[in-house]
């Protein structure tokens, strides 16, 4: 059924601040940046005369993040971090050279942390987790890449 996976989509409270962190941080690289509106997206969504600033952006490997921020919504802001063990949490994972640098790079610019980076005890990887501007959970990792065919 499934023959790829395409992408992930985050509703964002502040594109400019999510596009930083992706973007100049993390280093995806921008494909897109538009306004989304009209009577194809409100169907598709559920909603009527909404319109949204999206930004997609790109990984080395070729798997997008679309950023979605809603201009004429009520959104709920999220204040604190969300847990792990929170039923419904999601997390992305990328994978990174020299942990550590990338650690200290978010470190930096304030990006909170669960943990520095730990060497695994059950795989060759070393691995964290941070918050993105939304409190969304992002797992970095660094090890061997994953097999493209399975």
């Amino acid at each position: 059924m499934i023959t790829e996976y395409r992408h992930t989509g985050l509703v964002v409270n502040n594109i400019k601040k999510s596009y930083k962190f992706y973007c100049k941080f993390l280093d995806l690289k921008v494909i897109q940046n538009f306004i989304e509106k009209g009577n194809y997206f409100n169907e598709l969504i559920g909603e009527k005369k909404l319109k949204a600033k999206v930004i997609k952006a790109i990984s080395p490997d070729y798997i997008y993040l679309e950023l979605i921020e809603f201009i004429n919504a009520k959104r709920k802001k999220i204040n604190k971090p969300k847990k792990y063990t929170d039923v419904g949490q999601l997390h992305i994972c990328f994978t990174v050279k020299n942990i550590f640098s990338v650690y200290k790079k978010l470190k930096k610019n304030k990006v909170k942390f669960i943990s520095p980076p730990l060497k695994s005890d059950f795989d060759d990887v070393k691995t964290c987790f941070c918050y993105d501007p939304d409190y969304n959970l992002i797992q970095l990792v660094e090890g061997k890449p994953i097999k493209k065919k399975v």
